[in-house]
């Protein structure tokens, strides 16, 4: 889902970087008014974790593979502003040391990954009642994954429209091919999150349970065990 340099048209990796910027903003102004040392430490730990386990791949089929994206997992553990913040932390790295995705396509590689998986994570959790916990982390996990990369096919199919085929790709080809790939993709996001939350929810149920900041509600908003 990498989005390199050289394949959007400027206008469109500009709006991105103008998108990125601004709810990541308003995520560290909300953020910086209520994170404790608690939850500050667990986002570092949480951003070194989910970045090595950004290394490992697993197949999906036709010599296709995927990997953890991890917006899911930390969003449910922190929130979605704290989940955006590691994931834009993890894309940086990843782009400056690895060459994985572009500088000037970055701001569409943290729209996608990091905002819209974190939210789409969140939101898609909270839908369900306790009692459903587990099949809320699996739903909001695989959700993260197929939105964000419908996301990246829209952006790729605009780019292709705008600049007249000099960029991008179009929609015939961009979206069956993202959203048959991170259906499955998401499926192993699923599987990972879920694992993941259940085993710190008998190693260390409190994790579970500290406050989560949101858009929507700027308080701090405890969450019942996975």
């Amino acid at each position: 889902m990498h989005i390199p340099d050289g394949l959007m048209a400027p206008a469109v990796s500009a709006l991105g970087w103008l998108i990125a910027i601004v709810f990541l903003a308003i995520s560290v102004k909300l953020l910086n008014r209520k994170l404790d040392d608690r939850q500050i430490t667990l986002m570092a730990v949480l951003a070194s974790g989910i970045f090595v386990a950004q290394m490992l791949n697993f197949p999906i089929g036709g010599g296709t593979t995927g990997h953890l994206v991890g917006a899911a997992l930390a969003s449910i553990i922190l929130g979605p502003l704290a989940g955006m913040l590691i994931i834009t932390v993890i894309l940086i790295i990843q782009a400056l040391v690895f060459g994985d995705g572009g500088i000037l396509s970055m701001g569409l590689n943290i729209l996608n990954m990091a905002i819209v998986c974190s939210l789409v994570a969140w939101y898609t959790y909270r839908v369900f009642p306790a009692k459903y916990r587990t099949v809320g982390i699996f739903a909001a996990a695989w959700a993260s994954v197929f939105i964000a990369a419908a996301a990246c096919s829209l952006e790729l199919a605009f780019s292709y429209s705008l600049s007249g085929g000099a960029y991008g790709i179009s929609a015939g080809i961009a979206f069956p091919a993202m959203m048959a790939s991170h259906a499955l993709i998401g499926i192993g996001e699923a599987i990972i999150t879920t694992g993941v939350i259940a085993y710190l929810a008998r190693v260390s149920p409190k994790m579970l349970k500290l406050p989560k900041i949101t858009f929507i509600s700027p308080r701090k908003e405890v969450v019942a065990d996975a």
